[in-house]
């Protein structure tokens, strides 16, 4: 996932270039400068293949901290994924 995420984000300056904070079980975090946001879901949505795999990627939400994405966003989807 981090070489599909850089090999699309190529134009972008080193300083706005978004990274991946958290990625388990399919469900992850990138992290970008709050500038760049709107083009950082526009690069991801141009990501269809990680490594041999076909992928699509769709933005949740997000958020201004890491930290309320976890609560908010990767905490639920992977307990609904561990089940009852």
């Amino acid at each position: 996932m981090i070489r599909s995420l850089r090999e699309a984000s190529p134009t972008l300056v080193e300083e706005s270039r978004p990274w991946l904070v958290s990625f388990q079980r399919g469900v992850g975090i990138v992290k970008c400068a709050h500038r760049d946001k709107q083009e950082v879901i526009k690069l991801l949505k141009t990501i269809r293949r990680v490594g041999s795999r076909e992928v699509h990627v769709r933005t949740l939400g997000t958020s201004g901290t890491v930290r309320k994405a976890m609560g908010k966003y990767v905490g639920p989807i992977l307990s609904r994924r561990e089940g009852p």
